[in-house]
């Protein structure tokens, strides 16, 4: 019987860990983006994008915002486990995102995930 436990005991001390899920990181895609400019001074602008992150498995990762001279780009990133089994039901992404910096009277250019639209400012 001693011997018995002390197996037991030393089989319970080495604990296994799963190795964490292997993830793919992409970009969601984008139906839509709108820019709205504000009345300010000087003006700010936001974009209203709407899109599909993705499955029931697929999760909202990151918006990372870039700019350079009139060109803003914004990428929105999903996470999604590799090997998972998901439901086939579309999460749907709507969000306003205030654009960094002042936009002067001017043409600019927004590109989301590769969607590109212009807006003005006066």
């Amino acid at each position: 019987m001693a011997v018995w436990a002390s197996v037991v005991a030393v089989g319970c001390g080495h604990s296994e860990r799963a190795a964490p899920p292997r993830v793919e990181i992409a970009p969601i895609q984008i139906d839509s983006v709108d820019v709205q400019v504000q009345e300010s001074s000087p003006p700010r602008a936001a974009a209203h994008v709407r899109g599909v992150i993705g499955d029931g498995c697929s999760d909202l990762h990151s918006v990372k915002q870039e700019r350079s001279g009139n060109t803003v780009t914004l990428t929105i990133l999903r996470v999604r486990p590799i090997d998972a089994v998901c439901t086939q039901i579309a999460r749907l992404y709507d969000e306003t995102i205030p654009l960094e910096g002042t936009f002067p009277a001017g043409r600019y250019v927004l590109r989301v995930n590769g969607t590109e639209t212009s807006f003005a400012t006066e």
